[in-house]
């Protein structure tokens, strides 16, 4: 995390403060106005997220394991299409 946000006295929500965590990847989304493929998978305490066949997080140790599904936008409007639930019934190695 460190490697990735910065060292931890400079982490915080004020003004000058390392509030955002790099993505671990850049230019895995498409243009604007293209559609990206989002895949999520979530297994017991553990999330994945790929972005057009990229992972781009990966968050494990969850606290939450079930419950409602949400999808947002941080800043713009946005559109969804084509979602699709699938449950996970074989977990191979």
């Amino acid at each position: 995390m460190e490697e990735r946000r910065g060292p931890k006295e400079e982490w915080g929500i004020t003004e000058g403060k390392a509030r955002n965590i790099k993505k671990l990847t850049d230019g895995a989304e498409k243009p604007v106005g293209e559609w990206n493929d989002m895949v999520i998978e979530c297994l017991g305490d553990e999330i994945k997220v790929w972005v057009n066949n990229t992972l781009v997080n990966n968050g494990y140790e969850c606290t939450a394991q079930k419950g409602h599904l949400a999808l947002q936008a941080e800043g713009s409007e946005v559109e969804f299409r084509k979602i699709e639930l699938t449950p996970i019934t074989e977990i191979t190695e």
